[in-house]
């Protein structure tokens, strides 16, 4: 599979999940906010909850502010989208593995979550706390060698999933020779599947 369409159709499935990516940011798009409707809800449960509304206050960041922290994120991988339409903060990541190390992978990811700190900034406080940065991060491969070796030996070690300061890396994995996808293990509940991604990627 060409680079183009193999992006073309990665986007398409995040676009269901009302990602917006980079280069589409550069051209003009806007980043979709959490509608006012859902927003009204989760005040109308905070105060029963006795969180009170001045308790829930949304980020109040731009366009611009989120579009300068994609940029410094974006060195670190070749495709990037974010969701902002839920409490949470919600990145997707693709990065093209055939001739990165072992070593260059685990790093990677190191990097990632060391960069998504700045991005807690972009979600919502809900009580003390602020919620969580995901980033789902995909790791490309047209060598299905090194894709295999990646998901038996190098994977679990790219997964940062600490309970409290809620910065989240969540590794999966593509295999382009086999149209194939798999996600990371365990917590948290994968809400996309891999056979998902398969169908609209491979199909």
């Amino acid at each position: 599979m060409e680079q183009e369409l193999f992006e073309t159709r990665a986007i398409s499935i995040f676009h269901d999940r009302e990602y917006v990516f980079y280069d589409e940011l550069q051209q003009g798009a806007s980043i979709k906010r959490m509608n006012t409707a859902h927003y009204a809800g989760l005040v109308a449960v905070g105060a029963l909850a006795g969180l009170g509304a001045f308790r829930i206050n949304q980020s109040s960041a731009t366009d611009s502010e989120v579009k300068s922290e994609l940029v410094k994120l974006g060195a670190l991988c070749d495709l990037i989208g974010i969701k902002l339409t839920t409490a949470a903060v919600n990145l997707v990541l693709f990065v093209y593995s055939d001739e990165l190390t072992d070593e260059a992978i685990v790093g990677k990811c190191y990097l990632i979550k060391d960069r998504l700190s700045f991005f807690k900034k972009f979600s919502m406080r809900i009580g003390w706390n602020k919620m969580p940065v995901s980033a789902t991060t995909f790791f490309v491969f047209r060598n299905s060698t090194k894709a295999f070796h990646f998901r038996q030996s190098v994977q679990d070690h790219c997964k940062h999933f600490p309970l409290f300061n809620q910065l989240w890396v969540l590794p999966w994995g593509i295999d382009l020779a086999a149209k194939s996808a798999w996600s990371h293990k365990g917590l948290p509940v994968n809400w996309i599947k891999p056979s998902e991604i398969e169908a609209k990627l491979f199909s």
